[in-house]
C-alpha cells in the first residue's frame, strides 16, 4: 500500500495531466458501478415492495449481484487515492456477513444414508423431512399404532439430482420464476417435472428401495404402498396441505417411478405457487419419500386435536369421518360424519353429526338431508379422541392427525403434524384446565366477534353455506368448471367452484373468495385457505345456482352468507378488525432491507460519515459517491506544478486559462491543435459556464488579465510570463464533465460539475475564495453568492472568506441552467467587493441578478 501511495504522490507531482486523466478514468468506473448498485438495490426494492413473488435463488443471486457490485465500486476510491480509505473494506465485509446470514443456504449431501425404516428414521429427522420423522417419533415414545414403513431421504434426492445431471438445469428454471408470469411459471414447472420424471434411479437407491421392500413382502400381507411425500419444511410452520403428489395403491413392480412422480410433485405449480408464496427457499426444502403398505380401509379421517373453526370454543376435539379411504374426504369430494368429543373426557359425546347429502331436488327448497348411520363408532372415536390428546402433549401443539380403520376395525394413525392456519389458538396449559374450568375463548383470526348483521340490505343470496376459512371480501364471481381455466381467473374473484381440491392452491393469491357446491373443511386446499387467511364457503349445492358470471357479491364466511353487491358495512367492519395481510414472502424479506437499501447516512458534512457508520449497501454507495466526487472536486491542486499537455484557450475574455481533453471534451479537430478556442469545446457543462462567463451584461475590463495575482506577487517578481500555466486556469473536460479551476486576481474558485441523461449522477460542486478588498467586504460578496445561489436548489456552507456550495440530483437541463447562472457570477464578481458600500447592497446585487435569471428561467 504504501508504494501504492508513492507511485500516485509522484504521478500527481511530476506528470499531473496524466494523473487527472487516469482520476477521471477511476471517477468514470465509480459512475458506472454506482449505476449498477442503484439499479440492482431498485430491483431488489420493487421485488419487496410489490411485492414481486419470485422464488429465493432469484433473490440469492440478486443479492450477490449487489454485494460483487459494492465490491467493485469500494475499489474505486483506494484506486483514486490509495491508502486514504481504510476502513471501507472492514465495513464491506461485516454488511455482506450480516446480509448472507439471512439468505438461506444448504447444500445437500449426496451419500447415505438413502433408505430408512421408519424405526431408524427417528434417528435422521434432518434427513426423513417432518411427516416421516413425526410417525417414526410416534414409533418410537408411544404405543398409537402406526403401518409399518421406510423412507427415501433427502441425500437420496439430491444423489438422484447430481446422478442425472439435474441441479444446474433446475437452478437455472428456478431463476425465472415469477407469481406474475402464470404462463411461465406453468412452463418451468412442466419443464423440471419432465426432467426428473424422465431421470434414471441411482443403483445405490434402487437396491435399497427394493431391498426393503422385499423384506416387507415377506414380513407382511400388504399388496400395495402408499407413497407420500415428506419434504423438509412440509408440516411445520406451513404445512404445504395437498401440494406435494402423493400416489396409491402402488405395486411393487412400479414402485420406483412412485417415487419419481413424487419427487417431481416437489415442482408442480400449485408446490411452487405455494413455496413462493410463503418466502420459501427451494434449498429449504428437499424431498424425502415416504412408503406406507395400503390399508383397505373400512373407514378412514381426520382428528382436529382443536377445531380451526372453534365450534366448541376450545372445549371440544373433532373428528370427521368418511366410509372407504380418505382421500375422498381431504380433497374436497365428499362430505364427513362429524364427532365432537370433549377434551377433558374422551368418552362424552358433545355432538354427532351425520354426512350432510346434496340432493338437488330438496337443495332447490333450501333442505339438505343427512345420512342416518354414522360410519364411525363410539368406541372408536374414543380411541382416535385419546390418541390426538397423546400425540398433542407429544408434540406440544393442537394436532391435525390422518387416520384409518381396516376392515378389521383396526385403526392406524397415517399423519399428525401442527394445524394448518391455526394463529391464535390456545396454549397447551390453556386447554388441560380440569374439567368444568371456564376456557378462554378460541379465536383462529384475532377477530373478537363475528361481523354484523347487514341492516337495510334485503339482497341476501344465499344463506345455507358452511364456513371452512373466515373473513369477508367482495368480488365479481367467476365460474371454474375445471383445472385448465385456472389461468384465466381475473384478479380478486369470488371464484365459485364444485368442490375445493388442493390445486386451488396455485391462484390462492389471485382470488378474493371461494364459493364451493361441495367440500368440508378438514381438506387440503380448506387447511391451506386458511393459512392464508382466505374466506371460503362451502356446501352451498344447487343454492348457488342464484350467482351470475361477473355478478358483484359480497362473501361473509363467518355465517356462510352471500349478499349481493358490495356490503360495505361488511367490508369496513373487516378492515377494522383486520391489518392488510402481509405476504409471507414479503414478510421473509423485509430483515433484508435494513441491510441492502435503507439510507441512513444521508449529511456528508456530519461526522458520523464513515465506512463504520454504513448500516447497508446503499449507505457504502452513496458514501462512495461522496468521496469520489470530493477526489475529482480536489483533481488540480491549487499549489502543485502545472500540467504540460494541456493546450491554453484563446479567447476574448482576458483570462489565462488552460484546457485538458478528458474524453471527448474538445472537438475531434482540436487534437493536433496547439491552443484552443471555445468554438472546439465539446463538453456540454463547460459550454453551460462559458454561456455564463460571456453573458453580454458582463463587463470585462481592458488590459487586465485574470490570473493568480497573490502567487505571481511571491515567486515571479515580475519576470514570469504572465500567461504561464503555473498563474493560469485550467479546465479538464469530457462530453459530461468538467473540472474548472479558476483564478481571479486575489481569489480562486474551484468548479466541478457532472450533467448527463441521468438526473440521479448529476451535481454542482462549487468553492469561492479569497478576494482584494477588506474582509468586511470579502463577506459582503459571500452573502450575494449565497443569495443567489440558494434561490436556485443550492446547499451553502460558508467558514471564514470561503464558501462552499452544491447542488444534486437534477435534470442534464436544470443542471445546465444552474451552470450559466455560476458562469455569470463568476464573470461578475472578480472585482464586486471593491464595489461594494454595505451589505445591503451587496443583497441588492444579488435581487438584480436573480431578477434576471428568474427571467431567463422561465422562458421555455
Amino acid at each position: 500500500m504504501t508504494l501504492k501511495k508513492i507511485k500516485k504522490w509522484a504521478e500527481r507531482f511530476f506528470v499531473p495531466d496524466e494523473s487527472a486523466r487516469r482520476q477521471f478514468g477511476f471517477y468514470q468506473q465509480l459512475l458506472r458501478e454506482d449505476r449498477k448498485c442503484l439499479r440492482l438495490i431498485t430491483r431488489f426494492e420493487e421485488i419487496v415492495h410489490g411485492p414481486v413473488i419470485v422464488d429465493w435463488l432469484q433473490i440469492s443471486r440478486l443479492v450477490q449481484n449487489i454485494a460483487d457490485a459494492v465490491g467493485q465500486l469500494i475499489d474505486c476510491p483506494e484506486q483514486m487515492r490509495p491508502g486514504a480509505y481504510p476502513d471501507l473494506l472492514p465495513a464491506y465485509n461485516r454488511i455482506c456477513r450480516e446480509t448472507f446470514y439471512l439468505i438461506p443456504h444448504y447444500r445437500g449431501k449426496k451419500i447415505p444414508p438413502y433408505v430408512l425404516t421408519l424405526k431408524q428414521a427417528s434417528e435422521y429427522p434432518r434427513q426423513v423431512g417432518n411427516k416421516a420423522y413425526s410417525l417414526a417419533r410416534i414409533i418410537r415414545e408411544t404405543a398409537v399404532s402406526v403401518p409399518p414403513g421406510f423412507v427415501v431421504t433427502v441425500n437420496a434426492y439430491h444423489s438422484y439430482l447430481k446422478e442425472n445431471n439435474l441441479h444446474g438445469f433446475i437452478g437455472k428454471q428456478l431463476k425465472t420464476l415469477n407469481l406474475q408470469r402464470p404462463q411461465h411459471l406453468q412452463k418451468a414447472a412442466s419443464k423440471m417435472r419432465r426432467a426428473i420424471l424422465e431421470g434414471t434411479v441411482p443403483p445405490k437407491i434402487k437396491e435399497g428401495i427394493l431391498s426393503v421392500m422385499e423384506n416387507m413382502k415377506a414380513e407382511t400381507a400388504f399388496r400395495t404402498m402408499a407413497v407420500r411425500s415428506s419434504a423438509r419444511g412440509e408440516d411445520g410452520e406451513v404445512s404445504f396441505s395437498g401440494q406435494f403428489e402423493t400416489v396409491l395403491d402402488v405395486s411393487f413392480e412400479d414402485i420406483l417411478n412412485a417415487y419419481k412422480t413424487v419427487l417431481a410433485g416437489k415442482f408442480s405449480v400449485r408446490a411452487l405457487t405455494y413455496r413462493l408464496y410463503n418466502g420459501i427457499s427451494d434449498a429449504e426444502t428437499p424431498m424425502a419419500v415416504l412408503f406406507i403398505p395400503m390399508i383397505d380401509a373400512r373407514t378412514s379421517g381426520v382428528v382436529y386435536t382443536l377445531d380451526p373453526m372453534d365450534m366448541c370454543e376450545g372445549a371440544c376435539l373433532a373428528i370427521f369421518a368418511v366410509t372407504g379411504p380418505g382421500s375422498r374426504l381431504v380433497d374436497g369430494t365428499t362430505n364427513p360424519d362429524v364427532f365432537l368429543i370433549s377434551r377433558h373426557d374422551p368418552t362424552s359425546f358433545l355432538a354427532r353429526h351425520p354426512a350432510v347429502e346434496n340432493n338437488p331436488s330438496s337443495s332447490q327448497n333450501g333442505v339438505q338431508n343427512k345420512s342416518k348411520n354414522l360410519c364411525l363408532d363410539d368406541q372408536s372415536a374414543t380411541v382416535l379422541a385419546k390418541w390426538g390428546l397423546e400425540l398433542e402433549s407429544l408434540n406440544k401443539a393442537p394436532q391435525d392427525i390422518e387416520w384409518v380403520q381396516d376392515q378389521n376395525n383396526k385403526l392406524f394413525v397415517l399423519q399428525s403434524r401442527p394445524i394448518p392456519g391455526a394463529r391464535g389458538l390456545p396454549k397447551l396449559q390453556e386447554l388441560t384446565q380440569p374439567s368444568g374450568a371456564k376456557l378462554k375463548k378460541t379465536n383462529l383470526y384475532a377477530l373478537d366477534s363475528a361481523p354484523p348483521v347487514p341492516e337495510n340490505h334485503d339482497s341476501l343470496l344465499l344463506k345455507t353455506g358452511s364456513p371452512v376459512s373466515k373473513g369477508v371480501a367482495s368480488g365479481a364471481v367467476y365460474f371454474l368448471t375445471d383445472d385448465a381455466q385456472m389461468e384465466d381467473v381475473p384478479e380478486n374473484a369470488v371464484l365459485l367452484t364444485r368442490r375445493i381440491p388442493p390445486s386451488l392452491a396455485s391462484i390462492i393469491n389471485r382470488v378474493s373468495a371461494i364459493i364451493a357446491r361441495e367440500g368440508s373443511k378438514v381438506g387440503h386446499f380448506a387447511s391451506v385457505a386458511r393459512e392464508f387467511g382466505l374466506p371460503v364457503v362451502v356446501g352451498t349445492g344447487d343454492m348457488s345456482d342464484c350467482l351470475q358470471p361477473g355478478q358483484m357479491v359480497t362473501v361473509d364466511a363467518y355465517r356462510g352468507a352471500v349478499y349481493e353487491g358490495t356490503v360495505e358495512e361488511l367490508i369496513s367492519w373487516n378492515k377494522q378488525q383486520q391489518t392488510e395481510l402481509t405476504p409471507p414472502f414479503q414478510k421473509k424479506l423485509k430483515p433484508l432491507l435494513p441491510l441492502i437499501s435503507s439510507l441512513k447516512l444521508t449529511d456528508p458534512s456530519l461526522s458520523d460519515f464513515s465506512p463504520q457508520n454504513c448500516r447497508s449497501f446503499h449507505d457504502l454507495v452513496r458514501y462512495v459517491h461522496e468521496k469520489g466526487t470530493q477526489e475529482m472536486f480536489s483533481l488540480v491542486n491549487t499549489d502543485g506544478p502545472g500540467m504540460r499537455k494541456t493546450k491554453p484557450l484563446e479567447t476574448d475574455i482576458p483570462i489565462v486559462m488552460h484546457v485538458l481533453d478528458l474524453d471527448r471534451g474538445l472537438a475531434e479537430n482540436a487534437r493536433n491543435l496547439k491552443s484552443v478556442t471555445p468554438e472546439h469545446f465539446e463538453s456540454l457543462p463547460m459550454k453551460a459556464v462559458w454561456a455564463g462567463l460571456t453573458d453580454a451584461d458582463i463587463s470585462w475590463p481592458k488590459g487586465l488579465i485574470h490570473m493568480d495575482w497573490e502567487r505571481f506577487d511571491k515567486v515571479s517578481g515580475g519576470i514570469m510570463s504572465l500567461k504561464s500555466s503555473f498563474l493560469g486556469s485550467y479546465a479538464l473536460l469530457a462530453k459530461h464533465y468538467a473540472h474548472l479551476l479558476l483564478r481571479f486576481g486575489y481569489h480562486f474558485a474551484v468548479l466541478d460539475t457532472l450533467s448527463g441523461k441521468r438526473a440521479e449522477e448529476n451535481y454542482i460542486q462549487f468553492r469561492f475564495k479569497g478576494g482584494g478588498g477588506t474582509p468586511e467586504k470579502k463577506m459582503w460578496r459571500l452573502d450575494m453568492i449565497d443569495r443567489v445561489l440558494k434561490d436556485f436548489d443550492f446547499r451553502i456552507s460558508i467558514r471564514e472568506d470561503m464558501l462552499e456550495a452544491e447542488c444534486k440530483r437534477l435534470s442534464r437541463n436544470a443542471t445546465e441552467f444552474r451552470l450559466n447562472v455560476l458562469g455569470y457570477l463568476l464573470g461578475y464578481t472578480p472585482l464586486a467587493d471593491m464595489a461594494f458600500d454595505s451589505r445591503e447592497h451587496a443583497l441588492e446585487m444579488a435581487e438584480s441578478i436573480l431578477n434576471k435569471w428568474r427571467m431567463k428561467e422561465s422562458i421555455p
